[in-house]
């Protein structure tokens, strides 16, 4: 046994932590939706907003929001808008946060993995395994958010509308 061999990480631990860090995404991604489209739903029921704007806008967040808890693993292709952009791969990406781990595929991840993480990672389709789940859950945080954004700008929008009517009385 080499001195070196205590100071060796264990990759199951780290990479168990790292998926768990991309579930937490996902539902917070789901939950701050939620509330958006409770937060859409309560001005269209309480409000009554009168203009087509605002009220377009607001209904068009509500099956937004709805379809935002669909597990959201493959998406169609009238929605690919949704989908992670694949920017180039640095350095200095965190590997731990969802918007430098959508860069990677699956192969790619595990390979810097390996290194970052000290080794052990390739020998083990079961570590290999749990990358997949990284890549999987990252990419679906990322469309969430993706459409956590759009729902933002049709609510923003409905209270812009409803700004307005209140100039106008």
């Amino acid at each position: 046994m080499s001195v070196s061999a205590h100071l060796t990480p264990e990759p199951e631990r780290r990479l168990w932590l790292i998926l768990e860090s991309m579930r937490h995404a996902v539902d917070s991604a789901d939950a701050r939706v939620a509330g958006l489209t409770v937060f859409a739903a309560a001005e269209l029921a309480f409000l009554r907003p009168g203009g087509p704007l605002t009220a377009g806008a607001l209904m068009a967040a509500l099956p937004l929001g709805v379809f935002a808890f669909a597990p959201l693993k493959r998406l169609p292709k009238w929605l690919q808008f949704l989908e992670p952009r694949k920017d180039k791969m640095r350095a200095d990406d965190s590997l731990i946060l969802v918007e430098d781990l959508i860069k990677y595929s699956h192969g790619d991840l595990i390979f810097r993995l390996d290194k970052y993480l000290g080794g052990g990672i390739t020998a083990t389709p079961y570590y290999e395994d749990i990358v997949g789940q990284i890549v999987e859950n990252a990419r679906v945080a990322s469309r969430k958010q993706n459409l956590l954004r759009v729902a933002c700008a049709l609510v923003g929008l409905g209270q812009l509308g409803l700004l307005a009517q209140l100039f106008a009385r």
